[in-house]
């Protein structure tokens, strides 16, 4: 755990947020550990700055640790031939997606890849000329949904 994480802590909280990230204790017994009342450390993990250390702990650790090793692990099944070729094939499609290599989508309209504030008049147009029948349909559910709050006095 960094000095960032726990700057805002004091020793207890600081020893509470490592056995629960680090070492990975369920909450009643890293209380135990840290020297607190095993029934009061969910008041002490509500706190803001010892949640704020928990996620900030967990992130660091995946970063450092989790993602490497789920690396590791990814490419050795990769390379494993006694894995089925399916799995594998599941596997490499995953983790090119993670690495931000995006399969295309079947929409390959220019208009549809901009946003609406991007299009020009005649592409806003177009696309709302082409796209009529869902608007209504969407239209109409919302009517149906509202209530009427005039007052006939």
């Amino acid at each position: 755990m960094t000095a960032l994480v726990a700057c805002d802590l004091n020793d207890q909280q600081r020893e509470l947020v490592r056995l629960i990230v680090v070492d990975g204790k369920p909450p009643e017994d890293a209380a135990k550990l840290a020297g607190y009342h095993p029934k009061s450390v969910y008041r002490t993990l509500r706190l803001p700055a010892v949640a704020a250390a928990i996620s900030e702990s967990i992130q660091l650790d995946l970063a450092a640790v989790g993602a490497p090793l789920a690396y590791r692990v990814a490419k050795s099944l990769l390379q494993d031939s006694s894995v089925s070729a399916r799995v594998r094939a599941d596997l490499s499609i995953k983790v090119l997606d993670r690495a931000g290599h995006i399969a295309p989508t079947r929409k390959t309209m220019s208009s549809q890849q901009k946003s609406l504030s991007e299009m020009s008049r005649d592409e806003l147009a177009d696309f709302i000329a082409s796209n009529q029948a869902e608007i209504d349909k969407i239209e109409a559910e919302l009517a149906f949904r509202a209530k009427d709050v005039s007052y006939l006095g």
